[in-house]
């Protein structure tokens, strides 16, 4: 059985958005035609989900501003970042192109404000979120991942469904990197850990 993922597909990280990814809604109309074929008995989609003083932010620390590397607290960085995807707020909802009526759940993470969560299966200091659980008890053994973004949250989610014992393809013309220069090098990566890039 096959599902797909759908990660982060939220306004705040297009280019209007707070935490802009370059060339964004070009991925919404491959997702939707993902959403809209007959592919997947299961469609899943992430939200960042983030307190507003979420230690992820930059502006809640001291003299630190954002894209800086932080690691000196666990579950938070690599980075820091822009202050984004704020619960019920306008950058948290997702990018109104989006066929949202496809998902069958809907999967929040980032809620804490100690831990960060870039994959959807797990917090960064590694709680599980319960999206293996819910993909093992409906034998999903494939999952297809789009959205956003490729070389943070996509790369992450990939990675863990490896770890998972779950067959890992990303579609590559419905995701987008925040740093699109180092796009090579991680596909190399992700190959490596046995991930097919489509």
């Amino acid at each position: 059985m096959k599902a797909l993922l759908v990660i982060d597909v939220q306004n705040d990280f297009y280019e209007s958005g707070q935490l802009p990814i370059p060339e964004a809604s070009l991925i919404n109309q491959p997702i939707n035609q993902l959403l809209n074929s007959m592919e997947y008995e299961l469609i899943v989609a992430s939200q960042d989900w983030h307190p507003a003083d979420h230690l992820s932010f930059a502006t809640n620390h001291q003299n630190k501003k954002s894209f800086v590397t932080y690691d000196n607290q666990p579950g938070i960085g690599p980075l820091l970042w822009p202050v984004h995807c704020v619960q019920k707020t306008q950058g948290a909802k997702f990018n109104p192109e989006i066929n949202t009526e496809k998902f069958d759940y809907i999967l929040r993470k980032g809620k804490l404000k100690t831990v960060d969560s870039y994959s959807a299966f797990a917090d960064n200091d590694g709680s599980n979120l319960g999206l293996a659980g819910l993909l093992n008890s409906l034998k999903v053994d494939e999952i297809d991942i789009c959205g956003l973004a490729f070389d943070y949250c996509v790369k992450y989610t990939a990675l863990d469904g490896i770890k998972n014992n779950f067959k890992v393809n990303i579609i590559g013309n419905a995701t987008k990197a925040v740093a699109p220069e180092q796009e090579t090098q991680l596909k190399d990566e992700l190959k490596k850990a046995g991930i097919i890039i489509k």
